[in-house]
């Protein structure tokens, strides 16, 4: 066996304990569970108790009942984390249900279905392969993160490049040039593509000739406690309720899937950070803080 529980279990390293718990939550026996019980009395990560927790009911499911009695003091990192586990849980068994069978029906259609490439068979198929990608980000988003020094200031650029190109929005870039921030890059980098792209919809739907859209502001920074990123467009602007924005399936655009921000808000809980949309009166602020110190 590569990977040794033991010794990762007593690692000062939580990435080493994650693995070493998540392993154990699908490989655990029984002369096992005494290790499991010791390492989940002192561990203060939400993450890796959750996993401990699922290997103890693996191997007893009474006993991890009696040894983990319910608590109702559990704090909002704890849910979070939970919550977090299970959907990536969810996310990654749906997916390898329905990516095989969605590949076996377009090979039938390509072949069974007359004009296949305007039918709406194909439609369909599209959309269905676009939902399997959009909970593939959000599984992404609701993984524990991998944190990793880097300069926000260069990935931004970069990110923004990728999404606005050559397109009819042009963006202001007003933060610091030198920004160096340890954080799982990967997690923040989808919370901001769908900020930004939420912000690019809302600019090019105003009624107003290509070449006059307004720019959109892209402001990042660090304070004593967090890192934060802020995109304002003065597009269309927010309509329904911004509670109710972050629910997966909740759209107000034609043709959307309504996954956007709910995996930008799973991305910045991964990170115990959060995110914000503040509809101002004309446009809309998306608002993304994260802790500097990220465990």
């Amino acid at each position: 066996m590569a990977l040794d529980p033991v010794r990762k279990l007593g690692s000062t390293d939580p990435r080493e304990r994650l693995d070493a718990a998540r392993y154990l939550a699908d490989h655990a026996q029984d002369s096992q569970s005494e290790l499991i019980e010791k390492a989940l009395a002192v561990e203060t990560v939400a993450w890796i108790a959750s996993a401990l927790r699922r290997a103890l009911q693996r191997i007893k499911p009474t006993e991890a009942r009696r040894a983990v009695p319910e608590r109702t003091d559990v704090s909002p990192d704890q849910t979070a984390a939970i919550y977090s586990e299970a959907l990536e849980t969810t996310a990654k068994q749906i997916i390898h249900e329905i990516e095989p069978i969605l590949g076996t029906l377009r090979l039938s259609a390509e072949t069974e279905v007359p004009n296949f490439e305007g039918s709406d068979t194909k439609r369909g198929l599209d959309r269905m392969e676009a939902l399997v990608a959009g909970l593939a980000r959000l599984r992404r988003a609701a993984s524990a993160p991998k944190i990793e020094e880097f300069s926000l200031n260069h990935c931004i650029y970069e990110w923004i490049e990728e999404e606005v190109g050559h397109g009819p929005v042009s963006v202001l870039r007003a933060g610091p040039q030198e920004c160096t921030v340890e954080a799982d890059k990967g997690l923040v980098c989808l919370g901001f593509a769908n900020g930004l792209r939420n912000a690019i919809d809302a600019t090019v739907a105003l009624d107003v000739e290509e070449g006059s859209f307004p720019e959109i502001t892209v402001n990042w920074g660090i304070t004593d406690k967090d890192v934060w990123i802020a995109i304002v467009d003065a597009g269309v602007g927010f309509r329904g309720n911004v509670t109710r924005a972050f629910e997966i399936g909740s759209t107000t655009k034609a043709g959307h899937l309504g996954m956007g921000l709910a995996t930008a808000q799973q991305a910045l809980i991964s990170l115990g950070g959060s995110v914000r949309l503040i509809p101002a009166e004309r446009g809309v602020r998306f608002e993304m803080r994260w802790p500097k110190a990220i465990i």
